[in-house]
Order: C-alpha cells, then sequence, then structure tokens
C-alpha cells in the first residue's frame, strides 16, 4: 500500500551521543541481475535490470546501522583496484569508517554475482572472494585503534584466524561482541564461543546441530554457547525467534521447565491471533493505514511487526521426539555439502562444528531462557523487490537495538521492519531505512516488563 510522504511523521531526533560500533567480516561489490525466472540449464534469457552495488554480510550490516545514526568503523580487506576505490566511495557517503581497511595490492576485490527471481522470490549468489585477512594483519595497533570507545563488535563469521584475535581482545576489553551465524564455516565455531550475543540465519542452527526442529536446535545451540545473553534466529517471511538467557547469579524462584519446540509453536499461534484481530480492525475501519511505523523511499508503507513472549524465564527442555544419532548424521551431511559449496570439498572437517563435552552438563545442559517469537512485518507481496541482504539489515538493527539499551523484543521489531524495508529495492542496500522513514517509537528504547 502507498502513501504520501507528507502524510508519515518519521524521527526527526539524532541520537543524544555518537555510538561506535566495529564490523570485521565481508565487503566487495554484488552484481545483481533481477530476471522473470529461474533460467533452466543452458537457458539464455535477459535481465529485468542490473545493478552494481556495494556487497557482503558485514558492510551491508554496517550500512544499516548507520542509516538508523550509529557511527561503524569497519575492518576488513580488499583488492588494491578500481572495484575496491569504489567500495570505499559507498561506505564513505554513509559514514562509516574505513581507515583500518586493508587493500590488497594487485589482487581484485572480493565480488558476488547475485541472480534475483522475482517468480520465486528468490535470489541465487556465486561469489568469488579476494585475497584474504591472515592473522599477522590483525595487528595489536589496528586491534587498539578498533576497540577504542568501541560500544559493540561485530563479526559476520568470515575472516575467521584474523577475526578471533580482535574477538578475544574486544572480550578482555569488556567490549560486546556479537557474532553472526549464516552458514558453516571453518574456524567459525571459535568466534561463536567468543559471543554475548548470536544471530543465525533460518537454517544455520539445524545445520551445525543436526536437529530436526527449531526449538531444539536454538537449545542445543544456547548448551553449546554458554556465553551467549542473547540468540536470534531469524525465519524469512516467518519472522524470528529469540532466546534471552537469564542472567547468571539472578535471585529469581526456581523455573519451571517446558519443551523449547512447544513454547514456540505457542507462542506463534498467539501472534498470529493478533494478526486476524488486526486484520479485521483494518477491515472495519476501511483499510486504514494510520498504524504504519516507516514508508519506504519508494513510498510504501510498512506495517508493525507483532511480537509475544513467555512471562518470565524457564527451563527450556529438548522436545520428546529428539533422535540425537540422526542429529548426527544431517550434521555430518550439512558439513560435507556446505564445503562442497564453498569449493572446499577436501576439508569438510573444517565445516564441521563439533560438539564440545559437557562435562560442564548439568549448568549448561539445560538452559534457563526467556522466549520471543515475532512476525514479519507488514509488507504487500507486490512490493517486495528482492531479498538479499534482508538478514545483514535485521543486524544492523539488532547492533543499534543493544547499543541503545533495546529490550528483546524492541529489538526485533525494529529489525522486522528495516528488513522489510530493505526489501522494497534490489540490492541489499538502496532500501534500508534512515531514521526519518521510521516513526520514534521504534528507535526508542523500552524497558523489559
Amino acid at each position: 500500500m502507498v502513501v504520501r510522504a507528507a502524510a508519515f511523521e518519521g524521527c526527526q531526533v539524532p541520537l543524544p551521543k555518537p555510538v561506535k560500533i566495529v564490523g570485521c567480516g565481508s565487503c566487495g561489490v554484488d552484481y545483481l541481475a533481477s530476471v522473470a525466472v529461474y533460467p533452466k540449464p543452458d537457458q539464455k534469457l535477459r535481465t529485468d535490470a542490473l545493478e552494481v552495488q556495494g556487497g557482503g554480510n558485514c558492510a551491508n550490516a554496517l550500512t544499516a546501522a548507520a542509516r538508523l545514526g550509529l557511527k561503524p568503523t569497519i575492518v576488513t580487506k580488499i583488492g588494491g583496484d578500481g572495484l575496491g576505490d569504489g567500495i570505499l566511495s559507498e561506505l564513505h557517503a554513509d559514514g562509516i569508517d574505513t581507515s583500518l581497511v586493508l587493500r590488497a595490492t594487485g589482487h581484485p576485490s572480493p565480488f558476488t554475482y547475485i541472480i534475483v527471481d522475482r517468480e520465486g522470490g528468490t535470489r541465487t549468489c556465486i561469489h568469488t572472494p579476494g585475497a584474504p585477512m591472515v592473522p599477522e594483519e590483525m595487528t595489536a595497533e589496528l586491534i587498539r585503534h578498533a576497540l577504542d570507545g568501541a560500544a559493540l563488535v561485530y563479526f559476520d563469521g568470515r575472516l575467521t584466524e584474523a577475526a578471533l584475535l580482535l574477538a578475544r581482545a574486544a572480550r578482555a576489553a569488556g567490549v560486546a561482541v556479537l557474532v553472526e551465524g549464516e552458514r558453516l564455516r571453518p574456524g567459525l565455531q571459535e568466534l561463536l564461543q567468543q559471543a554475548d550475543y548470536v544471530v543465525t540465519s533460518t537454517h544455520f542452527p539445524q545445520e551445525w546441530t543436526g536437529e530436526q526442529c527449531i526449538g531444539d536446535a536454538m537449545l542445543e545451540l544456547a548448551v553449546r554457547l554458554p556465553r551467549a545473553r542473547m540468540i536470534i534466529t531469524t525465519r524469512g517471511a516467518e519472522g524470528s525467534v529469540c532466546l534471552l538467557r537469564q542472567e547468571h547469579g539472578s535471585q529469581q524462584d526456581p523455573p519451571f521447565e517446558r519443551c523449547l519446540q512447544d513454547v514456540i509453536h505457542e507462542l506463534t499461534s498467539q501472534i498470529t491471533g493478533m494478526s486476524s484481530s488486526s486484520s479485521s480492525s483494518s477491515s472495519s475501519n476501511g483499510g486504514s493505514t494510520t498504524d504504519h511505523v516507516c514508508v519506504s523511499s519508494n513510498g510504501i508503507a510498512i506495517q508493525p511487526a507483532r511480537v509475544g513472549s513467555t512471562s518470565g524465564s524457564m527451563r527450556l527442555q529438548f522436545s520428546s521426539s529428539r533422535n540425537s544419532a540422526a542429529a548426527e548424521a544431517y550434521a555430518q551431511e550439512a558439513a560435507r555439502q556446505a564445503a562442497e559449496l564453498n569449493a572446499d570439498a577436501s576439508n569438510t572437517q573444517g565445516y564441521t562444528m563439533i560438539q564440545q563435552a559437557t562435562a560442564e552438563g548439568s549448568t549448561h545442559s539445560s538452559p534457563v531462557a526467556r522466549v520471543f517469537v515475532a512476525s514479519a512485518a507488514g509488507l504487500p507481496a507486490e512490493a517486495v523487490a528482492d531479498t538479499t541482504g534482508a538478514g545483514d539489515s535485521f543486524i544492523g538493527s539488532v547492533m543499534y537495538g543493544i547499543t541503545t539499551d533495546m529490550s528483546p523484543d524492541k529489538i526485533m521489531l525494529l529489525g522486522a521492519v528495516v528488513a522489510a524495508c530493505k526489501c522494497t529495492a534490489l540490492g541489499a542496500r538502496p532500501g534500508l531505512p534512515t531514521r526519518q522513514q521510521l516513526t520514534p517509537q521504534l528507535l526508542v528504547a523500552r524497558q523489559n516488563n
């Protein structure tokens, strides 16, 4: 549904003080070809549109955070070529500090071919990496400059050997660490173990753990990552799920036990019911759009997401149908496929995320956490141009929420809207909203109940 810009009052107030965040990971160029249908083997077809834009998970997420008002610095490595000059120019335009970007003379910058299938609503990525960032390049001086004044450091799971040095330094300095689990990668397990906050793609928990349902997979993730205070799994059009771990040393009464999969199902049903009530109300009011919380740059009104949560923390349990042997087999196959897709078929072991021995057992085998489930934001299906970078935009919102002391429900609501707005344009960045495109209520922290 399209609204006039004059009918919308966005946030006109900047953050009260600058908030520095740091991102370490991928940065490159995206070649986006939009096609009516995905091509069959040996088929020739024409594009509807072709765009050349900056890309890379880390750079995209930092761009989203910058437009929300944060002050990002990026740590990455690109080529000493003309593409690299363009990459830096685009980042500068969004206010991202590139003083810690390394340039590889004589090497090309990373780039990705992306086929955007309008009929199927999919995007297929074929990536060509640049020169790797080696641990020796993550110098003490670079780390010092990166962490100086930083509120949070984000890692997208690339450049893992060098990134691990920065992550350990951040933990030692008391700087919050956010790690993304997008897909299986060598060295990612060690990086995840440094995380205070984890955000994953839809399939990552199940591919790492082999568990068959999202509840068991997220719970196993929490067991393996006892340091993580908050774990969010994004689920595309189905929204997101968050586990907020009870703080260590909490004096709350012993919590009751629930199967996490059952809790997710109940909360999903709850917010689905909220959707039905909202739709009925909107229809009775003649389809009023007064509750939209964002207007895209091309004039599309975006409705708020809905979120449900448990009233407090509970001790989470696995489902009764859990099959450990099947999970192990599934995880091994996922590792094999990940290695093959990454042109690294001889290194399956490097993609296998090994379960740590639970000698700590009773302490970590059954996490105590509060559960949140959010829907996707309201966006007309015909308004979806491209989902490339939707997860990156969500992570940019998470960084904003963490560093401005938002509660998990507020973070999920903001992330859903920012991701929806991103999807209204081709590519990872053109559709990302600024503060002025969002209602003030979305950007203001509110304490947990």
